[in-house]
Protein backbone atom coordinates (compact mmCIF):
# COMPACT_ATOMS: atom_id res chain seq x y z
CA UNK A 1 0.00 0.00 0.00
CA UNK A 2 1.03 3.16 -0.69
CA UNK A 3 2.47 5.67 2.28
CA UNK A 4 -0.26 8.10 1.37
CA UNK A 5 -2.99 6.19 0.09
CA UNK A 6 -6.69 7.65 0.51
CA UNK A 7 -10.28 7.03 0.19
CA UNK A 8 -13.18 8.11 -0.31
CA UNK A 9 -15.47 8.29 2.74
CA UNK A 10 -19.00 6.79 2.64
CA UNK A 11 -20.48 9.05 4.69
CA UNK A 12 -19.68 12.49 3.90
CA UNK A 13 -17.91 11.63 0.37
CA UNK A 14 -14.70 13.54 0.72
CA UNK A 15 -11.29 11.84 0.56
CA UNK A 16 -9.66 10.98 3.51
CA UNK A 17 -5.88 9.63 4.40
CA UNK A 18 -6.12 6.17 5.01
CA UNK A 19 -4.31 6.32 8.31
CA UNK A 20 -6.74 9.12 9.54
CA UNK A 21 -9.96 7.13 8.45
CA UNK A 22 -10.41 5.68 11.53
CA UNK A 23 -10.57 8.29 13.46
CA UNK A 24 -12.38 10.40 10.44
CA UNK A 25 -15.20 7.88 10.51
CA UNK A 26 -15.81 7.76 14.69
CA UNK A 27 -17.25 11.10 14.01
CA UNK A 28 -19.91 9.57 11.74
CA UNK A 29 -20.26 6.51 13.78
CA UNK A 30 -20.99 8.32 16.97
CA UNK A 31 -24.09 7.42 18.62
CA UNK A 32 -26.59 10.38 19.21
CA UNK A 33 -28.86 10.95 22.02
CA UNK A 34 -31.75 9.08 20.02
CA UNK A 35 -29.48 6.21 20.01
CA UNK A 36 -28.99 6.53 16.17
CA UNK A 37 -25.41 6.72 14.13
CA UNK A 38 -24.63 10.14 13.41
CA UNK A 39 -24.67 9.32 9.23
CA UNK A 40 -25.43 6.83 7.71
CA UNK A 41 -22.95 5.50 4.65
CA UNK A 42 -24.37 6.79 1.05
CA UNK A 43 -23.81 7.06 -2.38
CA UNK A 44 -22.41 10.04 -3.66
CA UNK A 45 -25.17 12.39 -4.67
CA UNK A 46 -24.45 11.85 -8.36
CA UNK A 47 -24.50 8.49 -8.11
CA UNK A 48 -27.95 8.10 -6.12
CA UNK A 49 -31.42 7.58 -8.25
CA UNK A 50 -32.64 10.66 -9.24
CA UNK A 51 -36.02 9.74 -10.48
CA UNK A 52 -39.57 10.10 -8.47
CA UNK A 53 -40.13 8.59 -5.35
CA UNK A 54 -43.59 8.60 -5.86
CA UNK A 55 -44.22 4.91 -5.42
CA UNK A 56 -41.28 4.04 -3.19
CA UNK A 57 -42.33 3.36 0.40
CA UNK A 58 -40.47 5.91 2.78
CA UNK A 59 -42.34 4.97 6.60
CA UNK A 60 -42.13 1.96 8.25
CA UNK A 61 -43.65 0.65 11.31
CA UNK A 62 -42.49 -1.82 14.35
CA UNK A 63 -45.13 -3.94 15.51
CA UNK A 64 -43.54 -4.22 19.00
CA UNK A 65 -42.68 -0.95 20.30
CA UNK A 66 -45.43 1.11 18.15
CA UNK A 67 -43.30 3.32 16.38
CA UNK A 68 -43.24 4.26 13.13
CA UNK A 69 -39.64 5.80 11.49
CA UNK A 70 -39.38 8.24 8.29
CA UNK A 71 -36.49 6.66 6.20
CA UNK A 72 -34.11 9.66 4.89
CA UNK A 73 -34.44 10.39 1.14
CA UNK A 74 -30.62 10.16 0.64
CA UNK A 75 -30.78 6.49 1.88
CA UNK A 76 -33.48 5.33 -0.42
CA UNK A 77 -32.33 7.00 -3.16
CA UNK A 78 -29.03 5.11 -2.13
CA UNK A 79 -30.41 1.91 -1.94
CA UNK A 80 -32.76 1.92 -4.84
CA UNK A 81 -28.96 1.75 -7.24
CA UNK A 82 -27.55 -0.54 -4.78
CA UNK A 83 -29.71 -2.74 -2.29
CA UNK A 84 -26.82 -4.41 -1.18
CA UNK A 85 -25.42 -1.25 0.72
CA UNK A 86 -26.89 -1.79 3.53
CA UNK A 87 -27.17 -4.61 6.42
CA UNK A 88 -30.13 -6.34 7.35
CA UNK A 89 -30.26 -3.68 10.34
CA UNK A 90 -32.51 -0.39 10.62
CA UNK A 91 -33.10 2.62 12.89
CA UNK A 92 -36.15 2.80 14.81
CA UNK A 93 -37.37 5.55 16.39
CA UNK A 94 -39.39 4.59 18.59
CA UNK A 95 -37.33 1.69 20.34
CA UNK A 96 -34.27 4.23 19.93
CA UNK A 97 -32.30 1.29 18.51
CA UNK A 98 -31.56 -0.78 15.72
CA UNK A 99 -33.91 -3.76 14.49
CA UNK A 100 -33.97 -6.37 12.36
CA UNK A 101 -35.54 -5.42 8.73
CA UNK A 102 -37.94 -8.67 9.62
CA UNK A 103 -39.50 -6.79 12.46
CA UNK A 104 -40.57 -3.96 9.99
CA UNK A 105 -42.88 -3.06 7.74
CA UNK A 106 -43.97 -0.36 5.02
CA UNK A 107 -46.67 1.74 5.99
CA UNK A 108 -47.58 2.60 2.23
CA UNK A 109 -48.12 -1.31 1.28
CA UNK A 110 -47.42 -3.18 4.21
CA UNK A 111 -44.49 -5.18 3.00
CA UNK A 112 -42.07 -6.84 5.40
CA UNK A 113 -38.89 -4.64 4.99
CA UNK A 114 -36.40 -7.96 4.94
CA UNK A 115 -38.92 -9.64 1.54
CA UNK A 116 -38.73 -5.76 0.19
CA UNK A 117 -34.89 -5.87 0.65
CA UNK A 118 -34.76 -9.31 -1.01
CA UNK A 119 -37.27 -8.45 -3.68
CA UNK A 120 -34.72 -5.34 -4.95
CA UNK A 121 -31.63 -7.58 -4.56
CA UNK A 122 -33.29 -10.00 -6.44
CA UNK A 123 -33.87 -7.72 -9.19
CA UNK A 124 -30.58 -6.50 -9.36
CA UNK A 125 -28.78 -9.48 -9.90
CA UNK A 126 -31.72 -10.17 -12.77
Amino acid sequence: MALFSTRECPFCHRIVSRWLYLFHSLSHTRRLPDGQQADHATLRPSARYHGPLDDVPQVYYHAKCGGCTVMPEDIIRSYLVNPTLYNDETFCAGCGRYVRQRELEWTETGENLQQYFARLKLKRRG
